[in-house]
């Protein structure tokens, strides 16, 4: 069976934990190659020094998929273009774009 995002590319945001790294997954569980953006904050908003981008990439990698890691901030105009650029520099073009990337400093999402 043909999988629904196969030739497309999509860029997910946040996409380091919860759930943008579940849409990542899933995007490319479907045929997308994705760039998995994360600059690798604590779920506090704090610096962690982890890279949860290069983690979601592995396991993309690992399951027969395609990823690359991006680190930058997409509250930065400058970044969030070099995000597009990016793709279309390691894939070829850019079909999809999931803005997820958001830090929730109580860790309450009902707030």
């Amino acid at each position: 069976m043909a999988k629904l995002l196969e030739g497309k590319v999509a860029l997910v945001t946040g996409a380091g934990r919860g759930i943008g790294r579940g849409v990542a997954l899933m995007m490319a569980e479907q045929g997308a190659k994705v760039v998995v953006n994360d600059f690798g904050q604590s779920l506090t908003g704090e610096s962690s020094g982890d890279t949860p981008a290069a983690d979601v990439v592995k396991e993309i990698k690992e399951s027969g998929g395609d990823a690359s890691a991006n680190l930058g901030s997409v509250s930065d105009v400058n970044q969030a273009e070099e995000m597009v650029q990016q793709a279309i520099n390691d894939f070829g073009q850019i079909d999809i774009i999931v803005n997820n990337a958001g830090i929730l400093r109580d860790a309450i999402f009902t707030r």
